[in-house]
């Protein structure tokens, strides 16, 4: 993927968040709800949709769950509007939208525990490490001053991929795809990295 082909798939991403979350953004912004408060909301609302994906309501689960991660939108673009960007926000974001990946994997665990499935089991545990390593990828990389997005496969496609296996009910399918292109991207931001300091 060249320098070109990442610019228009990151610029992609920014416009078609922008585009979903600007007019709210604005009406939220004159509310004076702060973008802290956006992100602890979309939390709450995820740890309520990992419960309801614990107790095996997959599809009400997968719909609250792609509902939460509007917030994560929303938040920035509610940031951007009242010109509230800090520095906390950023890395209350990044922890909370962690914690929130984590807590949805570990409640498809709970749900598949009593099946005594184990490949089920290892499928989610491989597929939390690598989505937590290709987030923890960027924010070492950019910490080194170096350009951490590179991957075709990060946040947004994860929580997509995640809704649809939920609410169709193939979820295994769903955790193979996030799994294999998870674990993709870790070697192209490794790959990147050990490219921009040239080898040392």
């Amino acid at each position: 993927m060249t320098l070109e082909d990442k610019m228009t798939l990151n610029d992609t991403r920014r416009r078609i968040g922008r585009g979903l979350t600007g007019g709210l953004s604005r009406i939220l912004a004159k509310s004076g709800i702060t973008p802290n408060a956006v992100t602890v909301i979309g939390f709450l609302i995820t740890l309520i949709a990992a419960y309801m994906i614990s107790t095996g309501s997959l599809l009400a689960g997968g719909l609250v769950f792609l509902f939460s991660s509007f917030f994560d939108m929303l938040d920035g673009a509610v940031a951007r509007a009242t010109g509230k960007i800090t520095k906390f926000g950023g890395i209350l974001d990044a922890a909370l939208d962690r914690l929130s990946e984590a807590a949805v994997f570990i409640a498809i665990m709970v749900y598949y525990a009593p099946q005594a499935n184990s490949w089920a089991l290892l499928l989610v545990g491989l597929t939390l490490a690598g989505s937590q390593v290709v987030s923890y990828l960027r924010a070492r990389s950019e910490a080194s001053g170096l350009e951490g997005k590179e991957g075709i496969f990060t946040r947004p496609e994860r929580v997509i991929v995640l809704g649809i296996g939920l609410i169709t009910g193939w979820l295994i399918p769903a955790l193979a795809v996030i799994c294999v292109l998870s674990f993709f991207t870790i070697g192209q931001r490794l790959a990147s990295a050990y490219r921009q300091l040239g080898g040392k």
